[in-house]
């Protein structure tokens, strides 16, 4: 039977990214705590200001070129790391970019906005009552830039695609070499579940290399019940394309959504007391959207002892930095209320 790794191997991919991410062991957090934390840092993936969409999209863009494509068109919040690194990735790669972007109150020319907006990007805003009606809009765009003899090609939202999901597929071997190379035995791995599509690509790798680890999920935008259907969805694409079976075992996973908070892109004082955290404990930067809302989550479980001396819990990084600048009032708001002294503008 042909490896694993050689049949991620026969797939195209895009060179977007071009450094391997630090494990990092969080030697403060760690004593605070009373278990061993490392962070996986794919906040420092070198494309337009880090973060692990690029992982997804040199696998789904590689199944386009040679199409003839020239335009890619995607869709998000107005904060979207997505919509930022989809045009970052574009522009490499010679590409055009449209973004069809939801109205919020984040909507300021600022973070990752003011970064699609300097790479040219189109974007187009629309009203909608859910994030996720958002698909509709980017279709009918990609039927407009057709009309006008462009060759699109539409990403969903996150990037998440079976192909798409190859690329954590490939993060994740990444990760265990790491762990080897240090040897360090996990005893659980938390991660954003957003889409599901980075998550599930981390649950199946660690399966099909014997991690028997819970791989913990910290939902920032769905419900436990539709995060459980994305897992299968993805566990079955994945399947299919790495040629495996889709009944083999998933093994202990666990996925908690009591940390969203209002809704999606809406922070916590839990998310900004996490970033608060990390930063003032390790000089590493959260974001509001997703991973502070994830390492919250983490903490929390901290906090009721889940974690004893002697444990070894890793925690997936996923990028999102920029979106900081764009929540900057909300942020001077929570660090007022914890005492942070700000001089006067």
């Amino acid at each position: 039977m042909i490896s694993f790794e050689e049949t991620l191997s026969q797939y195209p991919k895009e060179n977007l990214t071009n450094r391997t991410t630090p494990l990092e062991h969080l030697k403060h957090l760690s004593k605070k705590l009373n278990f061993d934390l490392f962070v996986k840092r794919d906040d420092l993936t070198d494309l337009a200001l880090g973060g692990d969409k690029p992982l997804k999209l040199e696998y789904e863009i590689a199944t386009v070129r040679g199409q003839g494509v020239d335009i890619l068109v995607t869709c998000g919040s107005s904060q979207s790391n997505h919509a930022r690194l989809t045009a970052a990735a574009a522009r490499k790669l010679g590409m055009e970019c449209a973004v069809v972007l939801s109205r919020d109150k984040w909507q300021a020319t600022q973070g990752n906005l003011l970064i699609v907006y300097l790479m040219g990007a189109q974007v187009k805003v629309v009203d909608v009552e859910d994030h996720w009606d958002l698909e509709k809009h980017a279709l009918d765009l990609c039927k407009s830039l057709k009309s006008q003899g462009y060759h699109p090609h539409y990403i969903p939202v996150s990037g998440t695609t079976p192909h798409g999901c190859l690329g954590y597929v490939r993060g994740s071997l990444e990760i265990m070499d790491q762990l080897a190379a240090k040897n360090i035995t996990l005893d659980a791995v938390y991660s954003p579940f957003g889409t599901g599509g980075t998550f599930c690509s981390l649950l199946f790798t660690f399966r099909e290399k014997g991690f028997t680890c819970p791989v913990i999920g910290i939902s920032v935008n769905r419900k436990k019940e539709e995060c459980l259907v994305n897992v299968d969805k993805w566990w079955n694409g994945l399947c299919d394309l790495m040629k495996r079976d889709p009944h083999h075992p998933k093994g202990a996973y666990e996925i908690y959504d009591e940390f969203i908070g209002e809704d999606y892109g809406e922070p916590t004082e839990a998310c900004f007391d996490a970033m608060m955290t990390m930063a003032q404990s390790e000089g590493i930067l959260l974001d509001p959207v997703y991973s502070g809302k994830a390492f919250s989550g983490l903490l929390d479980h901290a906090k009721t002892g889940r974690w004893k001396a002697g444990q070894n819990v890793l925690f997936l990084h996923s990028g999102g930095t920029p979106a900081i600048f764009a929540y900057h009032d909300k942020i001077e708001q929570h660090l007022r209320k914890r005492g942070v002294v700000i001089a006067p503008r």
